[in-house]
This record gives structure tokens, sequence and C-alpha cells, in this order.
């Protein structure tokens, strides 16, 4: 009698694993569909180039060739210095606007995609230039930071970086680390949804 309720429990219990066993992948198809639903086309993704143009101390970045093209013209000194981040080049799910804002008293281009800090920025004699692409306001999709730093001096420069050794070599060098200016992709994490 003792073998036939260990085999009923026995029964039962494998009946009950493999309906468990069932729901992880229930689970994992439905953060897959959010992950799909919340995560913008990989495919929109360009380069955010990054500019140095050491005549007027300033970093300039852009997705589109030709705003590249026109640092070169006329800036003989201008540095390509790669590829910043994988940004978006249109509008796609769960994406802002990165605004391009540029003040020619300090020579400085900022980039925001804060609504509040591009009224403020608009107001302080900053002027917009063009929107740069578009980012995640928030971590998702297997995005990483951008961190930005500040460079406050006769010449203001901001920098944008996805590397916190980046990061950590600007504070060293006199930059100040202002925060995360949004999320976007890396070289390692493009084209990751996890």
């Amino acid at each position: 009698m003792k073998i036939s309720v260990s085999s009923k429990i026995f029964t039962a219990l494998a009946g009950v694993i493999q309906v468990s066993a069932l729901l992880p992948r229930l689970e994992e198809s439905n953060l897959n569909l959010r992950a799909e639903a919340t995560c913008g086309d990989v495919s929109n993704l360009a380069p955010f180039t990054q500019v140095y143009v050491p005549a007027s101390t300033q970093h300039v970045y852009s997705i589109y060739n030709n705003n590249v093209t026109n640092f070169f013209v006329g800036n003989p000194s201008a540095q390509y210095q790669g590829i910043a981040a994988f940004i978006f080049s249109i509008q796609d799910t769960s994406t802002v606007p990165f605004y391009c804002l540029h003040n020619s008293a300090v020579t400085a281009f900022l980039y925001t995609a804060n609504q509040t800090e591009l009224a403020i920025a608009l107001a302080s004699g900053y002027t917009l230039s063009f929107t740069a692409g578009y980012i995640y306001p928030t971590q998702i999709c297997g995005s990483v930071p951008l961190y930005r730093l500040h460079f406050i001096a006769a010449n203001s420069d901001y920098i944008y970086t996805t590397s916190v050794t980046d990061r950590e070599n600007a504070i060293a060098m006199g930059f100040t680390y202002e925060g995360v200016a949004g999320y976007v992709y890396d070289v390692l994490s493009c084209g990751s949804s996890s």
C-alpha cells in the first residue's frame, strides 16, 4: 500500500512539474511581446558621430553626413573621433527627440531630450540647430546610458559618451559630469533587445 500511495504522489507531483515547466515559457512569451511593443526598430539606428574642432574647442555630434562634412569644410583642424553611440534616425516606439542647441557666445553645442532643459537653454541664449535623432528617455531594450559632461571655460564644451572609462577620464581632465542625457545603443549593445 505504501508503494501505491507513493506512486500516486509521484504521478501528481510529475503533473505539477509539467504544468509549471510551461509557465516560464508563457511569461517569457509575454515579455518578448512587450519588448517588441516598446523597443524601437534597430534597423532605424544610425551612428551618432563625434567631431572635435580644436580651434573653437567644441565637440559636435550628428547622424547626418552633411552636418559632419560641414564641420570639416572651413575647419581644416577638425578631427573625426568616431562613433559615440547609435541613436534612432526617425521617431520610433518609445523614443523622444534629441535636440542639438548651439550657443555662439560660448561656442557650445548642447544636446538634450529634456523639454524643461530645452526651454531653459532657449531662454538663456541657445538656439535650436536641429533634431540630432531620437533616444530613449529611460533604460529599456538593451540600451545603455549616454553620459553628458560639460567643460566650463571661455569656450564651453560638452561631450557625450557611453563609456564609463571615457566619462571618468573626462572628469579627470576638468569636465563636470552632468548626468545621463538619455539611453542609446553602443557598439556592444546595438541590436540587443533584452
